[in-house]
Order: C-alpha cells, then sequence, then structure tokens
C-alpha cells in the first residue's frame, strides 16, 4: 500500500472517529437537557391515550396520563380490612345504592391493597372498603384493584386510609374516636399530641374526639349515621349529658338534635342543668348520725357526720391560724393511732 493511500485511509478514520465523538457528544447533551422527551411531551396534548401513554409523564388528548400502576382483578375473598382502617360506621344504604351503580355503571374506581406478612395469602384494603362490601353485597367473585408494592408499616397504613377519605368528606369525627383510640391502645402513636400532628388537628380537637369512646355503640353509631346533622359540638354536650343523666335522657336530645329542634348552646345548657341535679341528689344523701362542735359560749364551729355507705365527714370553719394547725396535728394524730390499730399483725399476709 502506498504511503499517500496509506495517509488518506487515516485522515478518513480519524474523521469518522471525530464524527462519532461529536454524536455521542451531542446526544448526551440532548438527554441531558431532555430535549427529546420535552418535545414528545409538548405534542402528546394531540395524541389519543393509547399513543400518549407510550411516552413517560405525558399528557394525552383525553387528558391522561400512563402510570405504572395498573388496576388488577383479585378476588374478594382474598381481601382484608385494614387493620388501621379509619372507617368504623358504614350506612347500608349508601351500600346498598353503590351495589346497584356497579350493576349499572360498572366499579368506576379500584380500591388499593397492599400485602403485609402478618396476613399471608391476604390482600390488606388500605382504600376501598365500602366498595368492596358493595361488590361482596352483589356477589361478585372479583373486584378491581391497584396494588401498592411499598411496604407500609402501621402509621403509613392509617394515614393514607385517612387522607384518602378525608378528600372525600367521607370520614367522620366519630370514626376517628375508634380508629383513633386503637391508634393509641396499640403504641402506633406515643401520645395524643403525636397523633394530633399527624392528623394535622388541633390537640384539644383530638382530646374531645377520643373522648367520644365512652359512649355506648349505639349511641355513637346514631351520631354517625347522620353526621351531616351532629357535628363534634353537639357530640360532646351530648357525651356531657350521657355522662350526668344516662342513655335515655342523651338519646332522647340527640334525636332532638337530628330533627333541628337545638342548638348546641341549648345542649350545653342542659349538660350544665343535668349537671346540678346529680349534684343535688348526691347531696340529699341522709346522715345516719350527726354530731356538732361547739365553743364555750355556745356557738357551734363545724359537725361531724355518719353516713350509711361508710363516709365519715368532718367539717368545721371560724378556726384559723396556730390553733387552726394545733387542731389539724391533733385530728391527724387521732385518725393516725386508729388506723395503726387496724393494721394486720406482722407477718400476716394479704393470700
Amino acid at each position: 500500500m502506498s504511503a499517500n493511500k496509506k495517509a488518506k485511509l487515516d485522515l478518513t478514520s480519524r474523521v469518522r472517529a471525530g464524527m462519532d465523538e461529536q454524536t455521542r457528544s451531542a446526544t448526551a447533551r440532548l438527554e441531558a437537557a431532555q430535549v427529546v422527551e420535552t418535545a414528545h411531551r409538548e405534542v402528546a396534548h394531540v395524541l389519543p391515550s393509547d399513543v400518549a401513554e407510550r411516552i413517560p409523564g405525558a399528557i394525552s388528548r383525553e387528558g391522561t396520563i400512563a402510570s405504572e400502576r395498573r388496576p388488577v382483578k383479585i378476588r374478594i375473598a382474598d381481601t382484608i380490612a385494614n387493620p388501621y382502617n379509619p372507617r368504623v360506621f358504614y350506612d347500608e344504604t349508601t351500600i346498598d345504592d353503590l351495589a346497584e351503580s356497579f350493576g349499572s355503571q360498572g366499579q368506576l374506581e379500584a380500591i388499593k391493597v397492599t400485602r403485609l406478612a402478618q396476613y399471608p395469602g391476604k390482600w390488606v384494603i388500605i382504600d376501598g372498603g365500602r366498595r368492596t362490601r358493595a361488590a361482596s353485597r352483589r356477589n361478585d367473585e372479583f373486584i378491581d384493584a391497584e396494588v401498592i408494592e411499598d411496604e407500609l408499616e402501621a402509621k403509613s397504613l392509617y394515614l393514607r386510609a385517612y387522607h384518602a377519605n378525608k378528600d372525600r368528606d367521607e370520614q367522620t369525627d366519630f370514626d376517628d374516636a375508634y380508629a383513633w383510640q386503637k391508634l393509641l391502645a396499640d403504641g402506633v402513636y406515643r401520645d395524643q399530641n403525636e397523633l394530633a400532628v399527624a392528623v394535622g388537628k388541633d390537640p384539644k380537637h383530638v382530646s374531645k374526639v377520643l373522648q367520644l369512646t365512652t359512649l355506648p355503640t349505639s349511641l355513637l353509631e346514631a351520631m354517625a349515621k347522620r353526621a351531616d346533622v351532629v357535628k363534634l359540638s353537639h357530640a360532646y354536650n351530648l357525651k356531657l349529658i350521657f355522662d350526668r343523666a344516662g342513655d335515655s335522657v342523651a338519646a332522647h336530645w340527640l334525636k332532638e338534635v337530628v330533627d333541628g329542634k337545638v342548638s348546641v348552646r341549648k345542649l350545653e345548657q342542659v349538660a350544665s342543668e343535668v349537671g346540678k341535679e346529680k349534684t343535688a341528689r348526691r347531696s340529699k344523701v341522709h346522715y345516719q348520725s350527726k354530731f356538732p362542735f361547739q365553743l364555750r359560749d355556745g356557738s357551734e364551729i363545724g359537725v361531724l357526720k355518719q353516713f350509711a355507705d361508710g363516709r365519715t365527714e368532718l367539717s368545721l370553719k371560724g378556726v384559723t391560724g396556730p390553733e387552726q394547725a394545733e387542731l389539724c396535728e391533733k385530728l391527724k394524730a387521732v385518725v393516725l393511732e386508729w388506723t395503726a390499730s387496724r393494721q394486720p399483725p406482722e407477718g400476716a399476709s394479704d393470700a
């Protein structure tokens, strides 16, 4: 091979190598700037969804965007409720209506499920308890579900479902009462303050909601059914009425609330009045014996009362300063001497 021909070949190789390097460099710059992807996304709005979905992050002309999460069909028998389900009360009428809608329109939104090690072979429902109940009521074998592959801890299980329900206005204070009680009982949250931060509520609100758990389930369920009318301010005062006057009185005033006959202010007045009545009834308990204490001039300074329920009350007035201190010491000595005489002999056992 002549020197000239060899030189031409070397030059050609160098030119090709240079062009390849420029191509790689240009491609790298385009990729770094995401020029191609941006161009695709800019034209995606005129493309049908079956074409646009092939472009990551592109919005089609129908307004849809591709997602890696695709609904699958799972057996309803293989589902299990979220152990930290924020929903406690379900309206049977709305479930019947949803089941009827499934028959005419199909399932419009997939439920969300995940796997938990403590429930092998089961799909744990994160969001979609009402839809699952409706499908089950129709005796459907399968339901559309979106599988969440992320490994979720207790807090995430609760908060995902909690926010999903809040976004649809399906979550009530009455559901929260039981759900929050379980979260605290299981140690998912250390205390009410940590729970309040997690759900974005004032600690005072959380405290009031949790107090509702002392109500009978029947009364709380009745409130939940009319959560559109019975608000937390009503429920809290109904709880006070229940504590002071019992189930039947609280149920009466709940009906008055549902019928739109009473305000929160009226409930506050009722709660205050029944509280006074309870105190008055308690004060009417008669004593078995009464011994008054008088000074030498005949003025009464107190009385000692003995009650059948085991109470002994001593009430003194007008004794102040050093005299009060001296009298208190003598009274303590008498009581201590009596309690010492009532202690079991040494070596005795409670067994």
